[in-house]
């Protein structure tokens, strides 16, 4: 089933031929406006003229949605700037989402346990990655994380065990907890210059990472940060680094050798 995303508030229907005239909507046309009141999608008025997709009727099993900008609600008509919490967490059915632009947070635990999730394209307004946004999305293969984007939330990509690539841009400072624990299938991330701080088991259990440089400025490496990198082969720590935490390379059974800084 494909779901217009964009203007649902809770189809309180059972008409059928108002479904399926909702099933498609493409949000290509900004001059389309999903009502909510015929939506199988829910939607909440965040106040102003903004708007949050909060998930969608009970009994669906969506496998596309495709998210629309704007959304009438009660009569007037507000943009969809967020993805609510738990949004559509458990979603196991769905296969590809299309976010609109203007869309700036992903809030918790949005998109949790859509095992099904093959790709994703966050677009540039997106500003905020909240704590596990894509945690358990096991068949994601690859992401590429907005510019404008200033944090990884814990646990964001927490399970994430496809995916083999992630572009992270220049303006992240921060990495949060267990950000990329479990992604077994990841080989390479760059981490930006940016990055002040690695989290709490941020890459435990990337068994398949063989390289990573951590840039200067970074300054504190949590607690089992690459807990169980098994084929990471080099590492660079820049002098930056005062505090390197417990069990932080235990298991990286394929490092032979690394040089800790003695601002450590």
């Amino acid at each position: 089933m494909s779901i217009a995303v964009g203007a649902e508030l809770l189809a309180a229907t059972n008409d059928g031929d108002n479904q399926k005239k909702n099933e498609i909507i493409s949000s290509d046309r900004d001059a389309a406006i999903v009502d909510a009141s015929t939506s199988i999608l829910k939607f909440f008025s965040l106040g102003g003229d903004s708007a949050e997709v909060t998930g969608y009727k009970s009994g669906q099993s969506p496998t596309v949605i495709d998210i629309p900008s704007r959304v009438k609600i009660d009569g007037k008509v507000y943009n969809v700037t967020s993805i609510g919490i738990g949004a559509f967490d458990g979603c196991s059915s769905l296969k590809s989402i299309k976010i609109p632009e203007g869309v700036t947070s992903i809030e918790n635990v949005a998109f949790d346990g859509c095992s099904s999730l093959k790709s994703i394209k966050i677009p540039e307004s997106v500003t905020s990655i909240e704590n596990g946004a894509f945690k358990n999305c096991s068949s994601l293969k690859s992401i590429k994380i907005p510019e404008g984007v200033t944090s990884i939330g814990d646990w964001a990509f927490d399970g994430c065990s496809s995916l083999t690539s992630v572009k992270i841009p220049e303006g992240v400072t921060s990495i949060g907890d267990e950000a990329f624990d479990g992604c077994s299938s990841l080989k390479n991330i760059k981490i930006p210059e940016g990055v002040t701080s690695i989290g709490w088991r941020a890459f435990d259990g990337c068994s398949s990472l063989k390289n990573i440089k951590i840039p200067e400025g970074v300054t504190s490496i949590g607690d089992r940060a690459f807990y169980g990198c098994s084929s990471l082969k080099s590492i660079k720590i820049p002098e930056s680094v005062t505090s390197i935490g417990e069990l932080a390379f235990d298991g990286c059974s394929s490092l032979k050798s690394i040089k800790i800084p003695e601002s450590v």
